[in-house]
């Protein structure tokens, strides 16, 4: 029996429906496909069943209250205001990012704990489903303020990952994410050289592994990561500029949900997976493992180091 790939998808600010990952894993099966043909290996049995997808929903749990506060101060009879459609909308993306506060286990910020617990619930199930006599490679794909959510999980868990779950957090594919923002959290305002030195988001355990950061510069969500601080670029591999989105989202923030269909980021996470797939099933040497990897940096125009 052939070795499996592990694929965590992850949502982001109001993602509460299933269509979004339907999308990618379409685009990732596909590509996936593409991939091993273009390596000479199409004809490799077990890859209609390579790659064990799980989704990560976790919006509703903030919606509940974003819903209550928006019947409050909508309805309220004594308060007069305007542009309620467009406020609506802003408490929803707003309002996922301010829920999203990490505070203690004990106090009353709960709803990042409750977003934790469904991520790791979820981490288990995906765990189940793969071959319990060995280790299984783990990549991410997160969306938005979900990237955000997954680089907590994935410091939390640094320890524990692979001995509890055996998955090994091999890929990170973060999709318009804001992380470079939450650097401010870390801001030394006594550091005049380097005020972000306490920013670290975790790096892959895998060695052949890489975090690479997708962004469209007409998604005002989405920002590089690499420069925040010299421990960002050696996490992360790389921070590429794509063009996401339709003729009419394409030139706009709207971009900021193009990433799912497209078909560069597809292609780019897909060869990742089929080099992976074809390592730990040792058709390929360690020699050719590398000059895969060196040609999908190359490709895509990602920095040697």
């Amino acid at each position: 029996m052939d070795t499996r790939l592990a694929v965590f998808i992850v949502h982001g600010i109001g993602d509460l429906k299933k269509g979004f990952s339907h999308d990618m894993q379409e685009n990732l099966r596909a590509n996936f496909k593409r991939a091993l043909q273009h390596m000479g290996q199409g004809d490799r049995e077990g890859q209609d069943d390579a790659l064990i997808f799980r989704e990560g929903l976790w919006a509703d749990i903030t919606q509940e209250g974003q819903d209550t506060l928006k019947n409050r101060m909508f309805n309220d009879p004594d308060t007069d205001i305007d542009w309620i459609k467009a406020r609506k909308f802003f408490v929803d993306y707003l309002g996922d990012a301010i829920s999203y506060f990490k505070g203690s286990t004990s106090d009353v910020y709960s709803q990042y704990n409750a977003i934790q617990s469904r991520i790791d619930g979820l981490m288990q199930n995906l765990s189940n489903e793969t071959n319990p006599n060995q280790n299984t490679l783990l990549t991410v794909v997160s969306h938005s303020l979900g990237t955000v959510v997954l680089s907590d999980y994935l410091y939390d868990k640094r320890n524990v990952l692979e001995p509890d779950y055996q998955l090994i957090f091999s890929n990170f594919f973060t999709l318009g994410s804001p992380i470079a923002l939450y650097a401010n959290r870390f801001y030394n305002h006594e550091s005049e050289s380097n005020p972000f030195a306490n920013f670290k988001p975790q790096k892959v355990k895998d060695e052949n592994g890489v975090w690479i950061n997708m962004f469209d510069e007409e998604d005002i969500v989405g920002y590089p990561i690499r420069p925040v601080n010299s421990h960002c670029k050696k996490v992360v591999a790389a921070d590429l500029n794509v063009s996401v989105g339709s003729m009419l989202t394409g030139w706009n923030p709207a971009s900021h949900t193009g990433y799912w269909e497209d078909e560069e980021v597809g292609k780019i996470i897909a060869e990742k997976l089929a080099i992976d797939w074809l390592r730990v099933n040792k058709w390929d040497k360690k020699e050719k493992t590398l000059a895969r990897l060196k040609k999908h940096k190359e490709r895509y125009d990602m920095p040697a180091s």
